[in-house]
């Protein structure tokens, strides 16, 4: 039998693999899908499976298990930088083929737009340096995490930075630039959500099974508030600068959500953990970081040649075409990856 800790892990992959599919899904209607098949009914359930589905739930993933970590501030302050610096880097690399067709005056757009976009990598790059900070603080003192989240998830709407001179770098902090797209305001309260909830879910677990009935009474509450509300969420999520730059209703809404995504999925991966389906999921979010990677370097790259010009059905085949393919190379890197480091471990 897999013990509660087995059974966590699993959910989380589940989680992360459901977020990076259903992120490929909205990267191919942003890049790839024209204006018909954007505003179809199609298209607008697509946008909302790539809004509440996915960052949200990515960023809270991230957060539960930066608040198992017992890595020190070193390491988050690394890992962080590194992620940071990887965004960037992949900034750069998938947008290759439209940086040589500006050199080449095809297009006469800003290259540093793209190059210094906020995306979800550097947003996880300073989120964990930002977790690292708090850390040193305290580890678990609820207090603080929790000021922290009310701060961030109260006024981060009414903080901008829109100081044309320094949109590059403010646009990683907040900011409504059309470059900023996961900006540390509001989105680092999904992060410091997460952190909360693990700490109250490490001292009050027993409450759980305690008042079994009160707690899914209380999930039950939570769902019907969440599709009675459900209206407001799928237009958010529908208008990208307002997805993007949320205020606080948005926030109190996806976390409801969330509780309620997390006991079906819990629940769902018990009932089938052994389809395939389920395990082919379960890999993509044990591999999360490298399918995103691999994804957006090909989906970023074609973008500058089918921007915009695919309807609903060619963008359907694109997602599938670019999910084999980046897992397909996915896959290659871990047996290539495993072969040297193996042969490492032979001659050592």
């Amino acid at each position: 039998m897999e013990s509660k800790t087995g059974q966590r892990l699993k959910t989380a992959d589940i989680l992360k693999g459901l977020a990076v599919l259903f992120m490929i899904m909205v990267h191919i209607m942003e890049q790839f899908a024209d204006k018909s098949a954007n505003i179809s009914a199609f298209g607008q359930v697509i946008y909302f499976l790539g809004g509440p589905f996915c960052a949200p739930v990515f960023l809270a993933v991230m957060g539960y298990f930066l608040a198992v970590s017992k890595s020190n501030t070193l390491g988050f302050l690394k890992r962080g930088f590194l992620l940071f610096a990887g965004g960037i880097l992949l900034n750069i690399l998938r947008s290759t083929h439209l940086f040589i067709a500006i050199f080449f005056e095809k297009y006469q757009l800003d290259p540093w737009f793209y190059v210094f976009g906020a995306d979800i990598l550097t947003l996880a790059g300073l989120s964990i340096i930002l977790i690292a900070l708090l850390r040193l603080i305290s580890k678990d003192n609820l207090l603080l995490y929790i000021s922290v989240l009310l701060l961030i998830a109260g006024f981060s709407s009414f903080i901008t930075l829109e100081n044309p001179s320094m949109k590059y770098l403010s646009g990683f902090i907040a900011g409504n630039f059309a470059h900023s797209y996961f900006p540390l305001l509001p989105w680092f309260a999904y992060v410091v959500a997460a952190y909360v909830f693990k700490i109250l879910y490490t001292r009050y677990e027993f409450l759980i099974s305690k008042y079994n009935s009160v707690y899914l009474l209380t999930i039950g509450l939570i769902g019907i508030a969440v599709i009675v509300s459900g209206k407001f969420a799928f237009e958010t999520a529908n208008n990208l600068p307002l997805y993007y730059h949320h205020d606080y209703k948005f926030f109190g809404w996806t976390i409801g959500f969330m509780i309620v995504y997390l006991f079906l999925i819990h629940h769902i991966v018990k009932l089938l953990q052994n389809s395939i389906i389920i395990k082919y999921i379960s890999w993509t979010g044990k591999n999360v970081t490298l399918i995103y990677v691999f994804q957006w370097l090909i989906i970023g790259n074609l973008a500058t040649a089918l921007y915009q010009t695919q309807d609903w059905l060619e963008s359907i085949l694109w997602f599938f075409s670019i999910t084999l393919l980046a897992s397909l190379v996915t896959l290659a890197y871990l047996k290539i990856a495993q072969y040297y480091k193996s042969k490492n471990d032979t001659i050592f």
